[in-house]
């Protein structure tokens, strides 16, 4: 092999390695040269630095137009053997590099090895369970009131984001690590599901979710409803949700089509769904009566209940179908049931007082 042809290759393999300030300062040292060695020879047409930057990289890009060109023989000579060598050569590593850094990029976000500590107002869902997180990706983007800011998967697998287009995925080694939930801003995320493989390591999951002193409402998944109890016991405004195959079968065999109603009421995809939404905190004590009377007649949709809150003597539980002399405090979360969510904006407030 010719000894130039190696010495092409290796200047080759060292240039994709270099950095893109050393990539740059070659081509700025590449073109100051030919524009020295052109001037030198008395290319008086290439003399001027916009003539000879545009000439520069029309010759690099190999575009070629043609109306700027060496007009002298040495001028000539020093396009072929020094200008385009050199300036194609660096246009295509330039390219190159900017190829693989993209390729790496795309890479890097499908296999989990990017981070999001700058999100906020977004959904998180810790624990990837197969074919049942690939629903809760389905169900979560048929609500576009909670998946505008985007949904963030962790997991501990070695897999590719599996759903590239709508979500951002973020590999762990540990999801019992408080700290690799940084990665994807836990601590101003809006809504974070906890769903792993087994109890064990859901219970550890929340435990280092919560660790970050999380702002949005955490909903975590047992399969033991003594699991459950152990992580509202320190942290009692998590929401845990425990399977409800058998009780839902059983309400089917006594009361027909309530496996239906259920489904229906889950779902967004079309037709009633339960939704929820806060009282607003400057709200004065409201009278649950006039509130369903306003949310049915005003709203057009059907109030189902409330949740006080989280306080010292408040009850978490959900006050479902409460009397109309009720009162329901600021902060408090109501449950109803409509085609679409509703805008708190539209609602009445000021009616609904006692």
């Amino acid at each position: 092999m010719p000894v130039w042809v190696r010495l092409m290759r290796a200047f080759h393999r060292h240039l994709a390695l270099m950095s893109w300030g050393a990539l740059f300062g070659i081509v700025l040292l590449h073109s100051l040269v030919s524009w020295e060695l052109m001037v030198l020879v008395g290319e008086e047409k290439l003399v001027t630095f916009t003539d000879w930057f545009y000439y520069y990289v029309v010759t690099a890009t190999t575009i070629g137009y043609g109306d700027l060109s060496p007009q002298t023989p040495a001028g000539r000579w020093i396009a072929v053997l020094w200008l385009l060598p050199g300036g194609v050569t660096l246009f295509a590593m330039f390219i190159g590099k900017a190829t693989t850094g993209l390729i790496d990029t795309w890479r890097r976000r499908a296999m989990g090895k990017h981070s999001y500590p700058g999100m906020s107002g977004h959904t998180v869902i810790v624990g990837w369970m197969g074919r049942d997180t690939l629903r809760m990706l389905d169900l979560l983007s048929q609500d576009s009131a909670t998946d505008n800011e985007g949904i963030v998967l962790v997991a501990l697998e070695e897999m590719e984001n599996p759903r590239p287009e709508h979500i951002r995925f973020v590999r762990v080694d540990s999801l019992a690590d408080p700290v690799c939930y940084q990665r994807v801003g836990i601590a101003a995320a809006a809504r974070i599901i906890v769903n792993a493989a087994t109890d064990e390591q859901t219970l550890a999951a929340a435990f280092a979710v919560l660790a970050n002193k999380v702002q949005g409402h955490v909903v975590v998944t047992f399969e033991r409803c003594e699991t459950c109890a152990v992580l509202k016991a320190h942290y009692p405004a998590v929401e845990c949700v425990l399977p409800l195959h058998v009780e839902v079968m059983v309400r089917a065999a006594q009361d027909a089509g309530s496996a239906a109603v259920a489904a229906e009421l889950l779902s967004v995809a079309g037709g009633a769904t339960q939704f929820s939404l806060r009282v607003p905190a400057q709200s004065q004590e409201l009278g649950y009566g006039k509130l369903f009377n306003v949310f049915k007649h005003e709203l057009g949709v059907t109030l189902l209940g409330y949740t006080a809150g989280v306080g010292v003597g408040v009850s978490t539980e959900p006050r479902l179908n409460p009397p109309d002399s009720d009162r329901v405090a600021a902060n408090a979360t109501l449950y109803y049931i409509a085609d679409q969510r509703v805008d708190p904006a539209r609602i009445n407030w000021g009616a609904c007082t006692p």
